[in-house]
């Protein structure tokens, strides 16, 4: 028989000073909304990481192939995306762990409508563009078609753009490129408008037939300004991407993720680890110094009990388990009413949205939330785990009563 357990048990209902209970209830409390906290604050800032990863990879995919040279020049550097180079990706070491691959060319213009200008820059898209990543952020139109065998001379601009230029769905507009000193023109209708969240990226691209592009820079089919892969677990996009590079593509072409070549956002997403890091540390303390302090109180209302426990020869490890026990029946019933709490916020928060926050501060007009059941598990066992494990320290004060002086104290 577990001694300690079953003291604990058959004796824990006894604690009759109001005082006492009082404090047991200000605990339940205090440990529950602890942990909700905890809970809440690890989903959010999961899912501003998940949000805005997505929206990123959407837009650009997890690995960009162009050519070496292409970072140090201002001028489009096609490469030749061909039955060759299609071949190295689908046969190579990690072919599998791509789940897309598509091209796009890149190139300056202007784009005018009526009185009004803006400079964008156009991705020129194919038929292979991955939609479903993507589509999802068409406030209003619809996608390019990509049906028949001439150009499509549809353009989707960004809500920023719209506004800026004072467009609406099928609206007429200029594209202006200037080639070889002389000034070129293609009219094209607005398709569609969409918003990423991601302020400096819709502000200056639009999406445009690559097959335009391509014939504007005098380019054949074939040539492109890169290759963008989407890959199944993003945790290898790096190592994928640098045996590309130093093991597969040929000398003339350069392989980097997104995180490499646009880091700013991905910068901002890490420092939200150091933020998440304080918070619940934080939040932790809190409940540690509370439950610590609960068990002090239940140590000093059972001073008596300590002294005849010690009297008939009960060693101090023993006792100090009786009164473990004690705190971890109230750490587990304040946990379950903390995950109620905590879940219950986060599927209203999901299902409804009502904490909003400001797009072009956060990237997102809303608080994000992600949990996953493993994750759960995680935080309420680190949670049990550190707080028993803290509260060795507060037991040890067990040890200093004197039998003599706590059979006298009633």
């Amino acid at each position: 028989m577990n001694l300690s357990k079953y003291i604990a048990t058959k004796t824990y209902s006894s604690f009759k000073k109001s005082f006492t209970r009082s404090i047991l209830r200000i605990s339940i409390v205090a440990t529950a909304i602890g942990l909700a906290v905890i809970i809440i604050a690890n989903a959010i800032f999961s899912g501003f990481q998940k949000e805005i990863s997505t929206k990123v990879f959407g837009f650009w995919g997890h690995i960009h192939i162009t050519d070496i040279r292409v970072n140090r020049s201002i001028e489009a550097i096609p490469i030749n995306y061909n039955d060759s180079l299609k071949q190295l990706l689908s046969d190579f070491k990690y072919s599998d762990e791509i789940e897309h691959a598509q091209s796009f060319v890149i190139n300056p213009g202007i784009l005018s409508h009526g009185d009004y200008a803006d400079g964008l820059f156009f991705k020129g898209i194919s038929s292979d563009f991955k939609w479903d990543k993507f589509g999802s952020y068409i406030k209003s139109g619809e996608p390019l078609k990509f049906a028949d065998s001439t150009n499509t001379r549809n353009i989707i601009v960004s809500e920023q753009t719209a506004a800026r230029l004072f467009l609406k769905i099928g609206d007429a507009v200029i594209l202006h490129y200037i080639k070889d000193e002389n000034h070129i023109k293609r009219k094209l209708k607005v398709s569609g408008i969409y918003k990423t969240g991601l302020e400096e990226y819709d502000k200056k691209f639009a999406l445009v037939d690559q097959r335009m592009l391509q014939e504007l820079m005098s380019w054949n089919p074939n040539q492109v300004t890169g290759v963008e892969l989407f890959i199944k677990q993003i945790s290898k996009a790096s190592a994928i991407s640098n045996y590309l590079y130093e093991e597969v593509l040929p000398s003339t072409l350069y392989s980097e993720t997104i995180r490499d070549k646009f880091p700013n956002i991905f910068e901002w997403l890490s420092l939200q680890d150091i933020n998440k890091t304080f918070i619940l540390g934080l939040v932790l303390i809190v409940c540690l110094i509370n439950m610590a302090t609960m068990l002090l109180i239940l140590i000093l209302e059972r001073t008596h009990m300590i002294g005849v426990l010690s009297a008939i020869g009960m060693n101090v490890w023993t006792q100090r388990k009786i009164f473990l026990y004690f705190a971890a029946r109230i750490l587990l019933q304040g946990m379950l009413f903390g995950n109620l709490i905590g879940l219950s916020l986060i599927f209203l928060q999901k299902k409804y949205k009502f904490v909003s926050l400001s797009e072009q501060d956060y990237y997102l007009n809303y608080a994000p939330v992600n949990i996953e059941f493993s994750t759960l598990l995680i935080l309420n066992g680190l949670f049990f785990v550190v707080v028993v494990v803290f509260l060795l320290i507060p037991s040890y004060f067990i040890s200093r009563i004197k039998p003599i002086d706590a059979l006298k104290f009633r």
